[in-house]
């Protein structure tokens, strides 16, 4: 048999096109890595404002329930802060708090307690509210 040599174009400089679109797409996945990265860490910042929010109303649905049963009306409850903590961690925070008297759910002797809280987010737009609703009964024999 007689060798034949090859006949078409030699592969001078294969080597750097190869490394060249390698580095290119290198590039492209580090840049696609840095927006899912980016992406987490705000998903991950606004999940623990809305941890943040839910303890915020846990701890004033607490505070509220544990007032004398006469003494919780929606007028004395009015003055309800949210803490200076989550008033700077929650940007533009707005709390409503409400005491439904006689509520019909509950029966005669109990109030219903709503706490809501609702915050903007780094874009400027309401970011969806965390609400508490409680009930509270009158103690038989007593006040509360």
């Amino acid at each position: 048999m007689i060798a034949r040599r090859r006949v078409g174009r030699s592969r001078r400089g294969s080597l750097l096109a190869e490394t060249a679109m390698s580095a290119v797409m290198l590039i492209i996945a580090m840049s696609l890595i840095a927006r899912v990265v980016g992406w987490t860490a705000a998903d991950r910042r606004n999940l623990d404002r809305r941890q943040w929010t839910v303890q915020e109303a846990a701890n004033l649905m607490e505070r509220l329930s544990a007032r004398p049963f006469e003494s919780l009306t929606t007028e004395a409850v009015k003055d309800t802060a949210l803490s200076p903590e989550a008033a700077r961690t929650l940007a533009d925070a707005k709390l409503e708090v409400e005491v439904a008297d006689h509520d019909p759910t509950g029966g005669d002797d109990s109030k219903r307690i709503t706490i809501g809280i609702r915050w903007r987010t780094r874009s400027g737009n309401w970011d969806a509210p965390v609400r508490l609703t409680s009930w509270v009964y009158r103690r038989k024999g007593g006040s509360r």
